[in-house]
């Protein structure tokens, strides 16, 4: 079996779709495509800078990956333009792609696996051929991409799509029945259940740390992390991430402290030793079709869980203290530290059988099957 896949940069963050091609990449060929762009670049300098990195990518012989290459995967960093609403610039681009992948192709069936709506328009689909569709975000409410651009692509990969895969119900909804799954966010087990060292950058708090891994951006709850910061001075309130959204009135508390993203596989030396893993997000679209990766993991490592109220949680009422209000999610930080040492034990064990079922080999493996169904001559 082939792939080919669209999505973001190769080794970029930890994205679902990376993490389940490193699982599928070790039986599967998979040629890698990286990101031909959800959006038209302004002159601001944040994409002046993304414009000129993506450049200098196309003539470094190294993928500059923050995560190993399966071997049977090959990046292209293709120079495609993300003008894809003019025609000019679609034939352009499906000349390059054409150039560098589409020659390699043989009589052996593709699967082309789309994570980026925009790139349904660069090859010509086989009747042997499977095209995946894999939504991971409701595009028309996600930050950082143009929803308008987005639209008649997506509309389109739908209609011609075999099999639509989405990660939340409120997305499924919103596709049709008859060709689509769930496919939630699943976790590397093996990484957040193992015993490791706490990390240096917390290893000097002695009080309760409440933490959060992530980027640090406007769907985060400020307002609600200030009233906790400011309610429980004896708790240590840890952001681990990037800062995308103004929260200068959130550092000056000195019971508040920020640390700079971490690569993928430090995320446990810091969740499995702080007190209460925290999911504090606002309610708004994109929350509600959310399923963060950062849940399983949260979960694998079995520390409390105190989360606002969004459907993905929900699934797990039982398991994760999930607040109704403010005042409500202070309160559920409190029940979390006091619970006993048997019931602390009792709560690991039953979210790490959870997060088990949700190993990303098991994901993979429904990916597998659900292929095998598509096209039983493979």
């Amino acid at each position: 079996m082939k792939f080919i896949v669209f999505a973001e940069d190769w080794g970029s963050h930890p994205s679902s779709t990376q993490h389940l091609f490193s699982e599928l990449a070790k039986r599967q060929q998979v040629n890698w495509v990286n990101s031909v762009g959800m959006r038209k670049p302004s002159v601001k300098l944040h994409d002046i800078k993304r414009i000129f990195n993506k450049f200098k990518q196309l003539f470094q012989r190294s993928n500059n990956s923050k995560i190993a290459t399966p071997k049977n995967m090959t990046v292209y960093k293709l120079p495609i333009l993300p003008w894809h609403d003019n025609r000019l610039v679609r034939c352009y681009n499906r000349w390059v792609f054409s150039r560098h992948i589409g020659a390699h192709k043989t009589s052996e069936p593709i699967v082309y696996w789309l994570s980026v709506p925009t790139a349904c328009y660069l090859f010509d689909k086989r009747a042997a051929d499977s095209l995946i569709y894999y939504c991971g975000d409701d595009f028309s409410a996600l930050a950082g991409v143009d929803p308008m651009l987005i639209a008649p692509f997506e509309q389109q990969l739908i209609k011609n799509a075999d099999l639509i895969y989405v990660i939340s119900e409120l997305l499924k909804t919103k596709m049709p029945a008859e060709k689509t799954k769930l496919l939630t966010h699943g976790v590397s087990f093996d990484l957040f259940t193992s015993n490791v060292d706490k990390a240096a950058e917390i290893s000097a708090i002695k009080t309760p740390i409440i933490g959060f891994y992530g980027s640090i951006n406007a769907w985060l709850d400020i307002p609600l992390l200030m009233a906790l910061a400011t309610a429980r001075p004896q708790y240590q309130l840890v952001l681990v991430g990037d800062i995308t959204t103004p929260i200068s009135g959130l550092l000056q508390f000195k019971n508040v402290t920020h640390i700079s993203a971490v690569e993928h596989k430090r995320l446990v030396s810091f969740s499995a030793h702080w007190d209460v893993s925290i999911l504090p997000f606002v309610d708004n679209e994109q929350i509600r079709a959310c399923d963060p990766l950062k849940l399983k993991e949260y979960l694998a490592v079995g520390k409390p869980i105190v989360a606002t109220d969004f459907a993905a949680v929900n699934h797990y009422h039982s398991q994760i203290f999930i607040a109704q209000s403010q005042n409500n999610f202070i309160d559920k930080i409190d029940q979390a530290l006091s619970l006993s040492q048997a019931k602390l034990s009792l709560l690991h064990a039953v979210q790490k059988n959870i997060a088990k079922e949700h190993s990303w080999p098991v994901k993979a493996l429904t990916v597998i099957n659900d292929l095998q169904i598509l096209n039983p001559s493979d």
